[in-house]
């Protein structure tokens, strides 16, 4: 009878290494995994719009209210101190959309700038004026604070999350992005009348994966590069799951660069491009989880092959013609033709008459409406302002400034904390940093979209706020038996 060690081929690698020891154990150490794998399944198929009136949103929100549930019953251990920083902040919005809702007396409502043109309709109509909340549109802010079910439910499992679980996780959304073109390569094969296109406001003919939006789209795949880095950084002595694992990150970069340059995103192409290079840079190849064997003369082969490689990629796709980012890049036209700078003056015009109270969240479509003048009407309407910044600031005013800047500040702070670790850095700090980058890849997306108003992208952006916590102190375990 044969024995010895047995030798597990690369796909068993990925199961044994990543998967199975995430998965592994009792059931309260388990469960909160599984409810956030099964949640963000759940907002993969049914959360990548930012409509409040898509009809997937009538399981997503019941589901995410049963994993806040279930988070809540599952006695599991909750390291409550170690996420303070994302779990106040949470509150705090939380409590700033229910404040818009609270009824003010008539004389304080009255008060508030920007509430002149509803004093005046209601003294033509002759009516008193009730109580009202802050919010001009209270079913609309009622709505913004629900959505927050969502990131609560993955703030409340993540807590209770083990080490290897937190970094498990880190694959989960690497296969997210996979799936995520790959569904965008068969939604471009099928054309403008796909049936893989999963919203009925979408843009057609573009790949937009499991999201309605392709600038969405484009954001969230600029993440899987950070991510296959932190993936190919585990250390391991087992030196053909060292190349396997390389080459497979290699390949997952290649399939996913020209679907984002295919989606049509200017701002896409920019992030991917600021996310790739960003990558190389808070991610050292001479970090102390380097494995030896990366020192060998074909890996640094490899590292000259890479940008080659993505060049060339990149001007295939141009050539093709399917390089649709910067197609746009490059047309003036479109630039002019942008609604969001046209519009800009109104939108300014607006925060000087409702600064510093704000609107009121989910208020901007119809607000926008009363200012619109009649030189910029079209058939279409103006639902955001594509600039969370300028949105956020009609909609709560100095409070919501201070909120995101108290924010910004934190992530700043956690960023330069893990940055000052250099070349001392465990696996730890790398997941810190991979939190940091995903946050100001979706802030910077926000500038000129409005991605954290899809359920799918408010999953990914509250996972990369949990993981800015991590530090060295949070580590415990063995990275290489993470793999």
């Amino acid at each position: 009878m044969r024995t010895g060690t047995r030798r597990h081929r690369p796909q068993e690698r990925i199961i044994t290494r990543w998967l199975l020891p995430a998965f592994s154990g009792p059931f309260v150490q388990i469960a909160n995994f599984y409810i956030l794998i099964a949640l963000l399944a759940v907002c993969a198929l049914g959360g990548g719009s930012s409509f409040a009136n898509v009809t997937s949103l009538l399981y997503v929100r019941p589901v995410a209210v049963i994993a806040v549930v279930a988070a809540v019953l599952i006695p599991a251990p909750a390291n409550w101190r170690m996420f303070r920083a994302p779990i106040i902040l949470f509150i705090l919005f939380a409590l700033l959309i229910a404040l818009q809702l609270v009824p003010l007396p008539p004389a304080i409502w009255t008060a508030l700038p920007g509430r002149a043109p509803y004093i005046a309709v209601a003294d033509l109509a002759g009516a008193q004026q009730p109580w009202r909340p802050v919010s001009l549109t209270p079913d609309l802010t009622m709505n913004a604070l629900v959505s927050l079910v969502v990131p609560g439910a993955v703030l409340a499992n993540f807590v209770k999350l083990r080490f290897d679980q937190r970094y498990a996780m880190i694959l989960i959304v690497i296969a997210l992005c996979g799936l995520s073109a790959i569904l965008g390569v068969a939604q471009i094969a099928g054309g403008p009348n796909s049936p893989f296109y999963f919203y009925q406001r979408t843009y057609a003919g573009f790949p937009v994966g499991f999201l309605a939006n392709r600038n969405h789209h484009a954001a969230l795949l600029a993440l899987v590069f950070p991510a296959l880095r932190i993936w190919t950084m585990a250390a391991s002595q087992d030196r053909a799951w060292v190349a396997t694992r390389r080459w497979l990150a290699l390949g997952i970069g290649v399939l996913i660069l020209p679907i984002i340059l295919a989606t049509g995103s200017r701002a896409g192409m920019a992030l991917a491009t600021l996310s790739i290079l960003t990558t190389f840079v808070i991610f050292p190849k001479n970090s102390r989880n380097r494995s030896a064997v990366t020192s060998q003369p074909r890996f640094a082969l490899v590292r000259l092959i890479i940008p080659a490689l993505l060049i060339a990629l990149v001007t295939l796709t141009y050539i093709f013609g399917r390089a649709a980012s910067i197609d746009r890049l490059l047309s003036l036209a479109h630039i002019d033709a942008d609604f969001r700078f046209r519009f800009a003056p109104v939108m300014l015009d607006i925060i000087a008459r409702t600064f510093p109270v704000g609107t009121g969240f989910g208020s901007f479509d119809p607000l926008f409406r009363q200012y619109e003048p009649d030189a910029i009407l079209k058939s279409t309407y103006f639902n955001h302002a594509h600039n969370e910044l300028i949105e956020l600031t009609i909609m709560a005013g100095l409070p919501g400034l201070l909120l995101l800047a108290g924010f910004v500040t934190w992530v700043v702070t956690r960023m330069i904390a893990s940055l000052r670790m250099g070349y001392r850095a465990d696996t730890a700090q790398f997941m810190g940093r991979f939190g940091g980058m995903a946050i100001i890849v979706i802030l910077l997306a926000s500038l000129v979209d409005y991605p954290l108003r899809a359920p799918l992208m408010a999953f990914v952006f509250t996972l990369g706020c949990c993981w800015a916590c991590e530090n060295r102190t949070t580590g415990v375990g063995t990275p290489r038996e993470q793999e």
